[in-house]
């Protein structure tokens, strides 16, 4: 049976932001993310397949691949494409690493420190409120299936880290400043990682709570570090 006109619009608005934030529910593309999804426990809107055997798997609607074409936000539309209830996530818990993201603006950048937090076992995240918007369709396929596996807090009142700094907790932010990531004593467990924007770095705000700073030290020439591929650093350093 065709999709009809209305359910392609519907999704379709999916693919802006003001959309996703009204309704509530955002988009996931392919196998493996539908899959995780499906194990996480991820409340399904609709399912749309154009393979008769992802049909057969996934207790997908057929569609035909023009009409996939209209409703994915890919360049090249995968052969599933699900709608799904944004997620429910818990507050953060104490005595537990936290990675905080503060400002970051690329949707990979973020998609890819998400899916970094879930390898690691950083699987708590806080998002200052000028993040790039956690449902992003970049964002989302950027995770691999991680944004389903890890706690995502935002701090949308911006208050975490006060409150983190009044609880005593160690806050300590990746900057050119920092003490040599390989020269610095492991921290406890009781850890707070600030990662700032790419093209700012840690905001003001933020650096007034910022306890101590780590510096990944380079042999090379380049500038600096994608802040993704620094926190993905760090947080492995610390979790071994």
């Amino acid at each position: 049976m065709p999709i009809s006109k209305a359910q392609i619009k519907k999704i379709r608005s999916l693919h802006q932001s003001k959309f996703r934030k009204e309704r509530g529910l955002f988009i996931v593309e392919g196998e493996k993310l539908i899959q995780e999804a499906k194990s996480s426990g991820a409340i399904f809107d609709a399912l749309y397949a154009t393979d008769d055997g992802i049909c057969s798997r996934f207790s997908a609607e057929r569609i035909e691949e023009h009409e996939m074409q209209q409703i994915s936000c890919l360049n090249a539309a995968s052969p599933c494409l699900a709608v799904v209830h944004q997620l429910t996530f818990k507050p953060i818990l104490m005595g537990s690493k936290v990675l905080y993201l503060d400002g970051l603006k690329d949707p990979g950048n973020l998609g890819t420190l998400i899916r970094s937090a879930d390898a690691f076992g950083w699987t708590q995240i806080v998002l200052a409120a000028q993040c790039v918007e956690l449902y992003n369709p970049k964002v989302v396929q950027s995770t691999m299936g991680s944004i389903f596996h890890v706690n995502i807090f935002s701090d949308s009142e911006g208050d975490f880290l006060r409150d983190a700094k009044a609880a005593n907790r160690e806050i300590i932010g990746a900057d050119l400043s920092g003490q040599n990531l390989m020269s610095m004593n492991k921290p406890n467990k009781d850890l707070i990682l600030v990662i700032g924007s790419e093209s700012h770095g840690i905001s003001q705000k933020a650096r007034a709570l910022v306890s101590n700073y780590v510096l990944i030290e380079q042999a090379g020439n380049a500038e600096s570090l994608n802040a993704a591929i620094a926190g993905s650093i760090i947080m492995h350093q610390w979790s071994i």
